[in-house]
């Protein structure tokens, strides 16, 4: 009888062969989007963009280097995966004078350099 199953018979449990079985946690399910609800390609006449994960946005860098703004909607990524894109794109844009604008809460404009948005004031 191995020391486990002592500590197991002393607390009251029954039998020499008890094991304990790690359940496998299930990995923390990102937020799904509605397949019935159409999301748009662009928000006036701007690309959207709708990562899941970090591999998906690193090509959209040319964007900002051809001087075309996009959006990225972070609805589909998990917070470790956003992270990890802003954290990318935060680079970035340092080294290409390009600037970010947080729209609404996981959707953001990034700008090239020399491009801004006209704030209306109310």
């Amino acid at each position: 009888m191995g020391l486990m199953n002592y500590i197991y018979k002393f607390f009251g449990f029954e039998g020499d062969d008890v094991k304990v079985v790690k359940k496998k946690k299930e990995p923390k399910a990102s937020y799904n989007l509605k397949v019935s609800q159409k999301l748009p390609d662009e928000i006036d006449g701007i690309k959207v963009f709708y990562p899941q994960k970090f591999d998906d946005c690193k090509d959209k860098i040319e964007l900002l280097k051809k001087d075309t703004p996009f959006f990225i909607d972070f609805r589909g990524c998990n917070s470790f995966e956003r992270n990890k894109i802003l954290d990318y794109y935060h680079g970035v844009i340092d080294v290409l004078g390009a600037s970010e604008e947080i729209v609404e809460n996981d959707l953001y404009i990034f700008l090239p350099k020399n491009m801004e948005i006209d704030k209306e004031e109310k």
